[in-house]
């Protein structure tokens, strides 16, 4: 019952507004786990460089040629006690996918797939805006016109089936900014996370720090930005930087964190490219430590995976006294 039932719910044409009461018993969010690595489980091939844009292109298309697999998908990690899925669109850009049309056809599927997923569990959909070149690359971000260009018009394509909106996996301030800019004409709430250095410095991808990144988005307090977070880095970087961004945010904004589960985001793409010594136990351990200090909306990326989710839904519930069990 893990977030089901204490879930503040909307319709698509009525989104929430972000509290912490829209999560579960813990007053923690809890997100799903990454979908491509989970569909690659389920025999989706991805290969390929990680981050890399040719890497996905099945995972996108199996929106269209394998619905049923990526609504399995979801729905695992709704069992596994998620409040929230993000809808697999992440690589259904013009570089990976091709024309026009055939983004929007993808980026439809997706959000279709991820609604009916949510609404058997009164659960929550996050429509994802991604990076439109590769991941964890800030010299390979468009130039302004480009990202004001694709960003409304996969904003304004996922919008009608999402709940919020996630600009995630962001590697530069100017990157985020464009996207949450597209995010927020739409009308729904935006939520936006970057992605961290693996230097341990605790700044963007780009090598800027988490004011600027805060700084670029001119947030402000009741404002249509609800939530900052990071995302797809590794669990250190995240739990080095979640001060600094807890700190730079106004009052209202929730803040929260979503890792990886990679050795790094540089490795080569093989099935060796994730963590053994990171079991779901001490991921959720981790997050728990994330939530007492204040964050409330968690998760996982790639290679978290549904286990890792259901560990933290039943360390979040009995940090909140109850021993109620995901439904």
């Amino acid at each position: 019952h893990f977030g089901a039932r204490a879930l503040s719910y909307s319709t698509l044409n009525a989104a929430p507004i972000f509290h912490p009461q829209m999560a579960g018993l813990s007053g923690v969010v809890v997100l799903d786990g990454g979908m491509g690595h989970l569909l690659r489980q389920k025999g989706v091939e991805i290969k390929g460089e990680i981050g890399t844009l040719q890497r996905f292109l099945g995972v996108a298309m199996a929106n269209i040629d394998l619905p049923q697999l990526v609504r399995e998908a979801h729905e695992d990690y709704l069992r596994a006690g998620a409040n929230v899925v993000t809808t697999n669109s992440y690589a259904c850009v013009p570089r990976v996918v091709g024309d026009a049309e055939r983004v929007l056809t993808t980026i439809r599927a997706a959000g279709t797939i991820a609604r009916e997923a949510a609404d058997a569990h009164k659960a929550m959909v996050a429509g994802c805006l991604p990076p439109l070149n590769a991941s964890y690359r800030a010299d390979k971000v468009a130039d302004d016109d480009e990202l004001q260009r694709e960003y409304a018009v996969i904003a304004e394509t996922i919008a009608p089936y999402s709940d919020v909106l996630l600009c995630e996996t962001m590697s530069c301030a100017r990157e985020a900014a464009a996207a949450v800019r597209a995010a927020k004409a739409t009308g729904k709430p935006v939520w936006v996370s970057w992605a961290l250095s693996e230097d341990m410095s605790g700044n963007l991808i780009s090598g800027e720090s988490i004011v600027e990144a805060v700084e670029a988005l001119h947030l402000e307090p009741n404002g249509p930005v609800k939530a900052c977070m990071f995302n797809c880095s590794s669990p250190e970087a995240i739990s080095l930087a979640l001060p600094r961004l807890r700190a730079a945010v106004p009052l209202g904004v929730a803040t929260g964190g979503y890792a990886n589960g990679f050795h790094s985001v540089k490795a080569p793409g093989t099935s060796s490219e994730y963590r053994e010594d990171f079991t779901p136990e001490d991921y959720a351990e981790l997050c728990a430590g994330w939530a007492a200090d204040g964050s409330t909306i968690l998760g996982g990326c790639c290679g978290i995976f549904p286990a890792h989710i259901a560990a933290l839904a039943k360390r979040l519930n009995s940090t909140s006294g109850t021993a109620e069990q995901p439904s």
